[in-house]
């Protein structure tokens, strides 16, 4: 997510996200709090800002509350009580104005990396199955596969790691975000149901195989 005040002024870095394979959702800001525009699923939330209010600052401890993604401000020069504060309010980084699009790129890396996440694509594909993380859509040759929200979570999940058996503990933490309980079926009604939709298409058919005592694997190189 990109909240601005100005749409034109942020369009070299919005570019620069692109290029980068982020999938930018690029909003105006306006008078509804800024925690309204936080979304499902999203890893990197930045507001640029001409001005900057007490009602702003407030906005932040609640975003924290429910977003655990990285936040990044681009703002013009303030005093440092308030930078302290943004800091203390959950903020992971401040970037004062005008700042360059390299510049921008390089500390968001930088924060990654800090974090242990790993930057992936917002496209991956595979033997013409584009899967957009940004979009949470898959579709083969253009032609989208209906996922539901947890089948999608799974084959992002296991595309992100394709070419690497997974096994159902870390299928059910990684994804469920629950430990596996020995006994649960769940993951493989989804995998079945995955594989059903993509059965129709020759070439996603045995995309997804089983690896005996051991889990799945997504057998395909990005």
């Amino acid at each position: 997510m990109f909240l601005t005040d100005d749409k034109k002024a942020s369009s070299s870095l919005v570019k620069a996200l692109v290029e980068e394979k982020f999938a930018v959702n690029l909003q105006l800001r306006s008078k509804q709090y800024l925690d309204g525009f936080v979304e499902e699923d999203m890893d990197l939330f930045i507001v640029e800002a001409d001005s900057f209010s007490l009602d702003d600052l407030s906005a932040y401890a609640r975003i924290r509350a429910i977003y655990t993604g990285l936040m990044v401000l681009l703002i013009n020069d303030i005093e440092e009580m308030l930078q302290v504060l943004l800091y203390e309010q959950g903020v992971d980084d401040l970037l004062l104005k005008p700042v360059s699009p390299l510049l921008m790129l390089a500390r968001i890396r930088a924060l990654f990396r800090r974090n242990d996440k790993r930057m992936f694509p917002a496209n991956l594909i595979f033997n013409g199955l584009e899967i957009n993380g940004g979009l949470r859509r898959a579709s083969y040759l253009g032609q989208e596969i209906p996922f539901t929200s947890r089948e999608f979570d799974l084959l992002w999940y296991m595309a992100k790691n394709a070419c690497t058996t997974l096994d159902r503990d870390h299928l059910y933490k990684d994804v469920f975000g629950i430990e596996y309980n020995g006994y649960d079926r769940s993951i493989d009604m989804y995998i079945a149901r995955i594989r059903s939709k993509m059965s129709p298409f020759v070439d996603l058919s045995q995309m997804i195989k089983t690896v005996r005592n051991k889990g799945y694997l997504f057998a395909a190189e990005r």
